[in-house]
């Protein structure tokens, strides 16, 4: 997938991306803006293209999408998509087209099926005029207050509700707006807290503008009722000191992009991995020299964060980590032949098409799917792989996971929990399914009509997973939860819970 420079994130190939839409109703007066420029008005999709586009969108999840009746039964999914084909009754800007339709593509829940605006879409001047003057961090149904630009709000602040809709009424409507893996819920909070999904909601379902009449709870439990203001302009964080998460640790020299750092007067190491990209093989290298160099008998690594990318990068890694001769995917498989991909190449981007071709081979049908063998421009993606004969680690693995940990990254550290013995997870649920997902062939398709682009996974991936919970990502040894001052302040609860681990704490 590729994302939208709002969620900064998700950089690799396997990428997430929402885009949320309110109505222009000349508002622009009232928040500052001077005329607006007749190029500058949005112009509203018919009811007939819309309609025409979601049939087209659905008869090819019905024939190719490999989530097609996986976590949601297809009869589930017809009711979904009667339900929004009926909701099409008048015009809409194409942000609201999308907004409209979301909510019955997350049925899929499948996170590598994401929503995007057409090429050369721009946000006209006078949408999405209003800004929350807070942040807040979204977590197990509730809602805090972290950074804010009003003193009537206070880190910690639990809202309960605003304009008399309730918290939790909020966040549901968030969810709908994000398609995540199975029944995944860290990076919908994620999205909802770092991403300024919160607020996409309150413009986008609510049409809010403000002021906001807010009905909060304190840290110290007294409820009230506050108002504040809208914003004209985007947040900017209130300045705080930040926590030195790093106080004793020591950074490693000539590893490029991807920090490595040694503890002091101790025999731990920390290495924090990003996006698995081509280069990283050659970091890898050097990383897993110098841990060697230094005698690291305890390696936390940092999988936070880490949205997917290149599985033959992630294959690399795991070379150095996992005990024996190892996999990293059971099986990948498709609903569809080889001769399917001519006709498909109407719809999606050719050139893409063209590349599963020339990386993969589609063979036998078992059942209601065909497997998947790769071609020798791939590379090898079965195993049993080869370990890494110089400066593989055996000591003690402490590996860091999040709600934003993806895609092969979550592929990864499946294989990891299922072939290594010296290893404890740390942190939240993983964003990808521990048996796996849909992905390794991903296409762009362009709505004919609307010009609307859906990223559209091709295959089925089946981790190596042993034991997993079905629609559920990988589940840390050691949970740790975060509160508002901790985000503010920027400190590193995982971190610290992994170095306790270590020193048997």
């Amino acid at each position: 997938m590729k994302t939208n420079t709002n969620y900064k994130i998700l950089g690799c190939c396997l990428t997430i991306i929402l885009f949320i839409g309110v109505s222009l109703s000349g508002r622009s007066q009232a928040y500052g803006q001077k005329v607006i420029k007749k190029s500058d008005v949005p112009k509203t999709l018919s009811v007939k293209s819309m309609r025409s586009d979601l049939n087209l969108l659905w008869s090819l999840i019905q024939k190719m999408h490999p989530g097609y009746g996986y976590y949601t039964s297809s009869d589930s999914l017809q009711k979904a998509y009667d339900r929004v084909s009926l909701s099409i009754v008048k015009p809409l800007y194409e942000p609201e087209f999308i907004s409209r339709i979301y909510p019955f593509v997350c049925q899929l829940r499948c996170g590598h099926t994401q929503l995007k605006h057409s090429v050369g879409y721009k946000k006209p001047i006078g949408l999405y005029p209003a800004h929350l003057p807070f942040k807040v961090l979204v977590s197990k149904g509730r809602v805090f207050v972290t950074f804010h630009q009003t003193d009537v709000l206070t880190t910690g602040d639990e809202i309960i509700g605003i304009n008399g809709v309730a918290a939790e009424k909020i966040i549901a409507h968030g969810f709908d707006r994000y398609a995540m893996d199975g029944y995944n819920e860290t990076f919908k909070e994620l999205f909802l807290s770092e991403y300024d999904g919160f607020q996409d909601v309150c413009n986008a379902y609510y049409h809010w503008e403000g002021a906001y009449r807010i009905q909060l709870q304190t840290a110290e439990g007294i409820r009230k009722d506050v108002v504040v203001e809208t914003k004209s302009q985007d947040f900017e964080d209130v300045t705080a000191p930040s926590f030195d998460n790093y106080k004793n640790w020591t950074l490693a020299r000539h590893t490029g992009n991807l920090s490595l750092r040694f503890f002091a007067d101790s025999a731990t190491a920390l290495f924090e991995t990003k996006p698995f990209s081509y280069g990283d093989t050659a970091v890898y290298k050097e990383v897993f020299k110098q841990i060697k160099g230094h005698g690291i008998k305890n390696l936390i690594l940092d999988m936070r964060h880490n949205t997917g990318g290149d599985i033959r990068v992630a294959i690399r890694l795991l070379s150095y980590l996992a005990d024996a001769p190892f996999s990293i995917v059971r099986d990948v498989k498709s609903r569809f032949p080889s001769a399917a991909i001519s006709t498909a190449t109407n719809y999606f981007d050719r050139e893409g098409m063209n590349n599963l071709l020339l990386g993969y081979k589609i063979t036998d049908k078992t059942g209601g799917w065909y497997h998947v063998e790769s071609t020798p421009a791939m590379g090898k993606i079965y195993g049993p792989l080869p370990l890494m004969a110089e400066d593989h680690f055996d000591g003690n693995l402490y590996v860091l996971i999040d709600g934003a940990t993806f895609s092969s990254g979550a592929l990864f550290t499946a294989a990891l929990k299922s072939q290594r013995k010296n290893v404890t997870f740390v942190g939240r649920e993983t964003a990808g399914n521990e048996e796996g997902c849909n992905g390794m062939v991903m296409q762009t398709l362009t709505l004919p009509s609307t010009k609307v682009v859906v990223d559209f996974p091709l295959m089925r991936v089946e981790s190596v997973a042993l034991n997993p919970i079905r629609g559920r990502g990988i589940m840390p040894d050691y949970p740790v939860n975060y509160d508002p001052m901790d985000i503010v302040i920027k400190r590193d609860r995982d971190l610290e819970k992994a170095l306790r681990l270590v020193q048997g704490n």
